[in-house]
């Protein structure tokens, strides 16, 4: 057996009801006077798969709704309990403090925004009434159309498309990150994402979030599809508040 690290937390932080680690084992703390690893013993010789790695982010998100955790990266294992009180909370402890003390009240909150394909064109048809008017023109009279023709319609569709995308960004981040203490935006994937942000949020406000969420996907249902992940620990900000990119403290 080794010791599964989950994150770092204060000693006193409550233990979530009947909360379970990797494969249903139990959690618990191994601390000292003010901090605490949440960890669970685990068979070394058993490989790791999804359900592991979805546990491992259930157990941080679960402290992360009434404490301040910073998760570590599935898969670090030590041998003993032992082990964790020298490695983590002698070796990292100003590190550690830091972070704790920095993230005090803030939870990580992730909205992701989709297009739905169909409904996105009709809108880039709706605001362009001259690729209307060519799309149109097209289907009438296919006798007319040229490979080059359809190439140039294709594109200005494309244009279209990435311009709404990136209208429906800017209105997303312009409604919600006022409400939030900082922003970290990923990549889109490309596959009809319009945003993929993650928003430092004080845990009181956390509601106020909610329900701005909420009126977006509401009110643009029609067009698009809202996932939203929270409250989560910060994993998005950990690196900035480390180099100093990201500062308030």
């Amino acid at each position: 057996m080794v010791v599964h690290l989950y994150g770092v937390t204060t000693a006193d932080a409550p233990v979530p009801h009947e909360l379970k680690g990797r494969r249903d084992t139990e959690l618990r703390l191994v601390s000292d006077d003010e901090l605490a690893v949440i960890v669970s013993d685990v068979d070394a010789g058993t490989p790791a798969g999804r359900k592991d790695l979805l546990a491992h982010a259930h157990v941080l998100e679960a402290y992360a709704e009434r404490s301040t955790v910073v998760p570590m990266q599935f898969g670090i294992a030590l041998p003993d309990d032992d082990s964790v009180r020298v490695q983590v909370l002698e070796r990292d402890r100003d590190g550690l403090e830091h972070l704790l003390r920095s993230f005090d009240g803030l939870v990580q909150l992730t909205v992701q925004a989709f297009h739905h394909e169909e409904a996105a064109l009709r809108e880039i048809l709706r605001r362009n009434p001259r690729l209307l008017s060519a799309r149109e023109q097209m289907k009438a009279h296919p006798e007319t159309v040229t490979p080059a023709l359809q190439m140039e319609l294709g594109q200005a569709v494309a244009s279209a498309l990435e311009d709404l995308q990136e209208d429906d960004r800017i209105m997303l981040l312009d409604r919600l990150a006022p409400l939030s203490r900082a922003v970290a935006e990923n990549d889109a994937n490309g596959n009809h994402e319009i945003v993929h942000a993650a928003f430092l949020v004080e845990r009181d406000a956390q509601r106020q979030f909610d329900e701005a969420v909420g009126l977006l996907r509401t009110e643009n249902d029609a067009r698009m599809r809202l996932r939203y992940v929270g409250p989560q620990p910060p994993y998005n900000f950990l690196e900035p508040m480390k180099s100093g990119e990201l500062s308030w403290a």
